[in-house]
């Protein structure tokens, strides 16, 4: 599968449910709602009116936005004008959206078939390093090693064993797909691999093996891996912070990239992706940052804790345009990175 089409979807996908939830409260509470972005400004297309709110697709494709006068109380109709549990209740939506996303997608990936560890003989693949030996002879996510130089691998250790000495030496592997064997491939480890990778570019633990369940299963399950991964997320900050992994933030580039090699694995990991994604904008939106929906909430916060006198809203709007500001830096430095990262 292409690349392009598969980002524009995912992407998409994500911006719309979020800003649909910012939307959909708003219009229950009686918000009038101005614009409805895909992108931020400048404009490239009108695309419509629905209900009062324009639609309209912008140039620059880094989130979306739902135009509501947050900042203006003079406004008739605007958010500015609303009390602050209808304020933080409209802020709050288009992450818990992403949440509620993320729920879905995972709990289809369970109904249409998750791969699931079994404890039998064997080593599943859990991730491919990009540009890595074992991306190069097409080892993917999902696939369980049950071969190495004509040794059978009873357990993840002993794939593990079997390609400790091997850098610089080329060996035989027999892979299993969706429960079919492999013709075997020929792949040399690397002496000195990058920081944070083996030989192979491979991460291994129990075989995997395709399970559907029924939707009553299956949402349970979604559920859970949701949370599960909200906590891997958390955690793997927490070892960023203690220098125990490299700190990484991926751009619009990296992001492309990673959703174009799911799209090659299949439609169950690029909705699996897309879940994860979505976990990401959930909690990124969180952040107390201006001009992030977090930030916002802050605001509201303060209000609460002052018993009810706001900031100024030109203050509170120029902080948030300052932010937006900071924010689209960022994301150019990033992205940047991105490029040399990938093509550099």
């Amino acid at each position: 599968m292409d690349g392009v089409v598969p980002f524009i979807v995912v992407f998409s996908l994500l911006i719309f449910v979020h800003e649909l939830g910012h939307f959909v409260t708003a219009k229950i509470n009686g918000v009038f709602v101005q614009e409805f972005g895909f992108g931020y400004p400048p404009r490239l297309l009108y695309l419509g009116i629905w209900r009062g709110t324009e639609i309209t697709l912008n140039a620059l494709p880094i989130g979306g936005f739902v135009r509501m006068s947050e900042d203006d109380p003079t406004a008739p109709g605007s958010l500015a004008t609303k009390s602050w549990r209808v304020r933080a209740l409209v802020y709050f939506a288009g992450a818990l959206m992403n949440l509620v996303l993320a729920i879905v997608l995972y709990s289809v990936t369970f109904m249409v078939g998750a791969l699931t560890p079994v404890d039998v003989p064997g080593s599943g693949i859990y991730y491919v390093s990009p540009g890595s030996p074992a991306e190069t002879v097409d080892m993917r996510p999902g696939d369980n090693i049950v071969i190495i130089d004509h040794v059978t691998i009873g357990t993840p250790q002993d794939a593990i064993d079997a390609l400790a000495d091997k850098g610089g030496v080329q060996v035989e592997i027999v892979l299993e797909r969706d429960g079919e064997p492999l013709e075997p491939i020929l792949v040399t480890p690397r002496v000195n691999p990058p920081e944070g990778e083996g030989a192979l570019g491979i991460s291994l633990d129990l075989p995997l093996y395709r399970v559907a369940y029924p939707i009553w299963e299956a949402i349970p399950l979604g559920f859970r891996a949701t949370f599960r991964t909200i906590a891997g997320i958390f955690e793997a900050m927490r070892q960023a912070m203690r220098g125990l992994v490299p700190f990484q933030v991926t751009g619009p580039i990296g992001i492309y990239e990673t959703t174009r090699e799911a799209a090659q694995t299949g439609i169950e990991r690029l909705i699996e992706f897309s879940a994860f994604l979505s976990i990401n904008l959930f909690l990124m939106n969180l952040l107390p940052l201006p001009a992030l929906d977090g930030g916002r909430l802050i605001f509201v916060l303060i209000e609460v804790l002052r018993g009810g006198r706001r900031v100024p809203p030109e203050k509170e709007g120029m902080v948030h345009a300052l932010g937006m500001l900071a924010l689209l830096i960022l994301m150019a430095v990033v992205t940047f990175q991105d490029y040399l990262r990938y093509f550099g």
